[in-house]
């Protein structure tokens, strides 16, 4: 799918002798891909322009065009055995490979950019590839591998926790052809012409054999679902009439989801209606998405006396658009849900880095962070956390703390790389995981300065023989617990209609607007002041974690006027009240959050201690909707749940 898009791109550049001009063409590409085929291009045009450099090839006018056929070489997997020094034999690959693809029909290269879409993986096989780490001494690559303990998957696990039924016939035509066809239903309803390439898609998928080998049940509502998608590109639509229909999509969506749930099978679709501009008479910048998942892991936890089912998924597809919060409760979704594509490097770049010994908690924007005041509140909130996550971490602390380190060096390390490579128009991928990127290194050498390559090389040597994979499951771990308790909270509250209290109404006006309808603000501000609230007086190990995550809503300018921004600052005023911490005045005045009186009394609230902190989150959290916190637990996990790392 996404290959097909930087082939296609690749070939604009080829055709033109410009990279500039297939970064151009990348930007033609569907809206729900594109993001991902720009990396995919960065990633691909970065490697080959490194592979060319370390075969010698010779600074010439035809360079560029050398460069961009060695990347769709690699992008089409047709660089093997592939000298990229050989410039002819370069371009007779190039051209046995334009041939063979057409034959296929796979994808079709032209001199100008297309917007076909061919199903595949993201999965890019890139000329010089290799495993990360192999410049590390033997014995250090297994340790850089880290797998959790499992039990066997069981059809019990939506029922009693663990890991549901896998069927990799399923994962592979969600994560392809089906896929593929939710691109082509935006792409054909975003031009308001349907397609007889996605029409006879559509016909293939109406009973595809993998749902038809899961029973009657499954079929009819992957049939509904399809159906919904060919009315979302044939029937006209005003705005009114499209709410209807993306409501219909949310629901038959949820259906197809419930079913595999009752077949026992770990897999979950969520639809969603977007904008992405004005709507015209007929809604064309509507976008329809359906993101597939995989579901890892159920885990209950125990709400008064009910207990509670929260998902663990990860991502199938590779759609332009994902989730920026932890953690989700909604309509769409049905469960709560743990996002854990994004909790992986919310531990990485969020979590680890505050273990390193005497590391602030990055506060706030740019500008404020960097005053004297700033700093220190920033490392008192680093060192309350270290102490809670430390003794979480028990007897990985040490090797946590370490980890820490290595990584802020080679951040470090690698930011000045990423510059200096930009001054030479190469993109360096993101290195926002606990290992670079495989075979980055191996790539890079002879191109940074040998002392830091061979630093940042000892770097990924030592994380993997300190077993930080293994740390970082630990951490997830303690997060997930965490966030898990929060979204509970949601599915809670969902149920119990919570009151608007006059706190929030003072920030954000009335919970309804003049046709009685709830405006989203003040919903989503109500949402999360019930579960920040609850989540720090039900969590037993990091409540002082919890609370600096919610109040840096308040301190970051950038988050100013969100939901999420007012919730920081009553939840701090509310905690310093029932901690008797007098305030010098309203928190929010001439259209700012006061920083200086909010750093006050943050820096009041960390003195306290963990219990006094949890105690008055929960007598807030009478105060503000007038009855008690339910307390959310963790249930000890049944024989079927995943064993702790």
């Amino acid at each position: 799918m996404i290959r097909g898009q930087i082939l296609s791109a690749l070939s604009a550049g080829i055709a033109a002798g410009d990279e500039n001009a297939a970064r151009i063409a990348i930007q033609t590409c569907p809206w729900v891909l594109r993001s991902f085929a720009r990396r995919g291009l960065d990633r691909a045009l970065f490697d080959a322009a490194l592979a060319t450099r370390h075969a010698g090839g010779a600074a010439e006018p035809e360079d560029p065009r050398h460069v961009l056929r060695v990347a769709a070489l690699a992008v089409a997997g047709a660089g093997a055995g592939v000298d990229p020094a050989d410039r002819g034999e370069v371009i007779a690959a190039y051209a046995r490979m334009f041939r063979a693809l057409r034959r296929k029909s796979t994808v079709r290269i032209t001199a100008a950019i297309t917007t076909l879409v061919v199903a595949s993986g993201f999965a890019i096989a890139m000329v010089m590839r290799r495993p990360h780490l192999a410049e590390a001494p033997r014995g250090t690559v297994a340790a850089a591998r880290y797998e959790r303990a499992t039990v066997p998957p069981t059809a019990n696990a939506f029922k009693a926790g663990g890991q549901p039924l896998a069927d990799p016939a399923i994962a592979e035509l969600l994560a392809g052809d089906f896929t593929q066809l939710v691109v082509e239903t935006d792409a054909d309803h975003a031009s308001g012409v349907a397609g007889s390439r996605r029409d006879a898609h559509s016909a293939e998928l109406r009973a595809p054999a993998p749902i038809a080998a899961h029973g009657p049940e499954l079929a009819r509502a992957w049939l509904a679902m399809i159906t919904m998608l060919d009315r979302w590109v044939h029937e006209p639509a005003d705005r009114e009439q499209l709410d209807a229909l993306a409501a219909e999509a949310v629901a038959s969506v949820r259906a197809v989801s419930q079913e595999f749930a009752s077949a026992g099978l770990g897999y979950y679709l969520e639809a969603s209606a977007l904008a992405s501009g004005s709507f015209g008479a007929a809604a064309r910048s509507t976008h329809l998405l359906v993101h597939s998942y995989r579901v890892e892991e159920v885990v209950f936890v125990k709400a008064g006396d009910q207990p509670r089912r929260v998902l663990g998924l990860r991502r199938l597809d590779h759609l332009n658009v994902e989730h920026s919060e932890l953690g989700l409760d909604s309509t769409e979704f049905g469960d709560p849900v743990l996002l854990l594509d994004q909790l992986d490097k919310h531990v990485v770049t969020r979590t680890l880095p505050v273990l390193a010994p005497r590391a602030s908690y990055p506060l706030g924007d740019a500008p404020w962070a960097a005053l004297p005041e700033a700093k220190q509140l920033a490392a008192a909130a680093g060192e309350v956390m270290r102490g809670e996550l430390m003794r979480c971490l028990g007897a990985d602390a040490e090797a946590a703390a370490a980890t820490a380190m290595l990584l802020a060096d080679r951040a470090e390390i690698v930011a000045g790389w990423r510059t200096e490579l930009k001054r030479r128009n190469l993109v360096l991928i993101d290195t926002d995981e606990l290992f670079l990127p495989d075979g980055m290194l191996r790539q890079l050498k002879g191109v940074v300065s040998p002392s830091q390559y061979t630093r940042v090389a000892a770097i990924e040597a030592e994380l993997a023989r300190l077993g930080a994979a293994r740390v970082a499951a630990h951490l997830q771990d303690v997060v997930a617990n965490s966030v898990r308790r929060h979204e509970a909270q949601h599915g809670i509250d969902r149920v119990s209609q919570l009151g608007y209290p006059a706190e929030l109404a003072a920030y954000l006006g009335p919970f309804e607007d003049l046709d009685g309808k709830s405006r989203r603000d003040a919903q989503r501000a109500l949402a999360e002041l019930s579960a920040y609230v609850s989540q720090i007086a039900n969590d037993p190990v990091t409540p002082r974690l919890e609370y600096w995550h919610v109040a840096n809503f308040a301190f970051d300018a950038r988050a100013w006027g969100t939901p999420e921004s007012y919730v920081g600052v009553l939840v701090t005023a509310g905690i310093a009240r029932r901690l008797q911490i007098a305030a010098g005045g309203p928190l929010i005045h001439d259209g700012e959050v006061d920083r200086a009186q909010l750093s006050a009394l943050a820096a009041a609230i960390v003195a306290k201690d963990e219990t006094a902190l949890r105690d008055a989150a929960r007598a807030i959290w009478q105060d503000l909707f007038g009855h008690p916190l339910t307390p959310i637990v963790d249930l000890p996990p049944r024989a079927s749940q995943r064993p702790p790392p």
